[in-house]
């Protein structure tokens, strides 16, 4: 039987714990570049059985297409979502996706853009004529209300979603890498956030369901009550739950790290904004426009290759898993390390630098070497409504506002369940 990847020593009685909840980004390419063997290694950490940490684009095609059956989502997706889609397996979530697809068909994402617009002009009515703002805090409340008034059927009033913000955020905890390393009933700060943050989530999905628009997921799916999907009411609750965090979390991130990009580097920002000034001039943004903006195409590949929302793709092994000459074992903890990849110099040149003029040049990597939206039957679903609510934003705020990056120094991050900006975020901003 073929051995498992190797799994070196850290400090006594710990092993890596320490260095893992407190620098996990770093701690992980040490480990791969110094005693991984086929860009996988073990990790000895506290709390966690055997974990495996695997980068590269052949691992990661394995594990979501070709042998995704010897892995599964996982119990910390369940503890954090219930039954819902992005925590189910099996024919539980096919009946799922199949009550969900249809509101992100292309067709229908395009029937939601001029609300997403709306949402938008509205949010961006509220800034300043000059002035510094929070840019993820921004970010956060703009994807919030689009997927409120779009998908799920009640739009929110502008400064009334900073609970349903703050609960969403909180669901971040129970994936904190300080809170991995610990025993289950250990009472940490983020575990204690996680518990709020779903008590007031389930408290706002049910004023959700008495109120939701005619037309939108939420009321189909609670006139479906009691059906194949969804049976029961906490099924229900799960499913919106889930909807509320996965349908503006991954995506304001996106937009937090693609402003920032183009904040923080002048000439390309210069030229997306002749092409908005070019393409969309003083018109409302709409689909017709959206194909025809490349620059801003390749900005937002980009920020998404550089600063992945979602850092590494965990999972669990119901089987052993090959990768390369090793095998994972089954009822193992593997996380496939998407930023690890997207920044691995044999496939892209100077991977730490921004430059979406790589994405104009002819270059034979691995399919798998890019994932932002993960791969396979699980890949996100709610992938063209993202990047068209992103192009919408970012034409938008181009044509009406100069911006610019408010620190001296870049943007940190630090992984949580999604990859979050450390320290805050200044968006100087001044409008045109």
């Amino acid at each position: 039987m073929a051995q498992p990847p190797p799994t070196p020593s850290g400090m006594p009685l710990v092993g890596h714990s320490v260095d893992f909840a407190f620098n996990p980004f770093d701690t992980v390419a040490d480990l791969l570049a110094n005693y991984g063997v086929g860009d996988a290694v073990g990790l000895d950490v506290v709390g966690l059985g055997d974990l495996y940490v695997v980068a590269h684009p052949d691992h990661f095609e394995r594990a979501l297409v070709t042998e995704r059956d010897a892995v599964t989502k996982g119990h910390e997706f369940e503890a954090a979502f219930g039954d819902a889609v992005v925590a189910s397996e099996g024919d539980n979530w096919r009946r799922q996706r199949a009550e969900l697809d249809p509101f992100f068909t292309r067709g229908r994402v395009n029937e939601h853009a001029p609300v997403m617009r709306q949402q938008i002009e509205r949010r961006l009515e509220t800034w300043p004529q000059s002035g510094t703002l929070s840019l993820e805090t921004e970010m956060k409340s703009m994807a919030l209300e689009v997927i409120f008034a779009t998908v799920l059927g009640r739009k929110l009033d502008i400064g009334a979603d900073e609970r349903v913000r703050a609960a969403s955020d909180g669901l971040n905890g129970r994936f904190a890498p300080a809170s991995w390393v610990l025993p289950a009933w250990v009472p940490t700060p983020s575990r204690r956030r996680f518990r709020r943050a779903e008590k007031m989530l389930r408290e706002e999905v049910q004023q959700l369901i008495e109120t939701a628009d005619e037309d939108s997921l939420t009321k189909r799916l609670t006139d479906a009550l009691g059906s194949d999907y969804p049976e029961t009411a906490e099924s229900l609750e799960n499913q919106l739950i889930g909807m509320i965090f996965a349908g503006h979390e991954t995506t304001a991130l996106a937009l937090t790290y693609t402003v920032y990009v183009l904040a923080a580097h002048p000439d390309v920002r210069k030229q997306a904004v002749e092409e908005v000034d070019r393409v969309v001039s003083d018109s409302p943004v709409t689909v017709d426009e959206l194909g025809r903006l490349p620059v801003l195409e390749r900005v937002i590949k980009e920020a998404l290759r550089l600063y992945p929302p979602v850092h590494t793709i965990p999972r669990e092994t119901t089987k052993p898993l090959p990768v390369g000459e090793r095998t994972i074992p089954a009822g193992s903890d593997l996380h496939l390390s998407v930023i690890r990849v997207h920044r691995d110099e044999r496939w892209y040149d100077e991977p730490f630098s921004f430059d979406p003029d790589r994405w104009t040049k002819a270059i034979d990597r691995p399919v798998y070497a890019y994932l932002p939206f993960g791969a396979g039957p699980r890949s996100c679903l709610g992938r063209a409504f993202a990047l068209t609510e992103m192009k919408i934003v970012l034409a938008t705020m181009l044509r009406e506002f100069e911006i610019d990056w408010g620190k001296d120094k870049p943007i940190e991050i630090m992984p949580e369940m999604t990859t979050q900006p450390k320290g805050q975020t200044p968006l100087v901003v001044r409008r045109r």
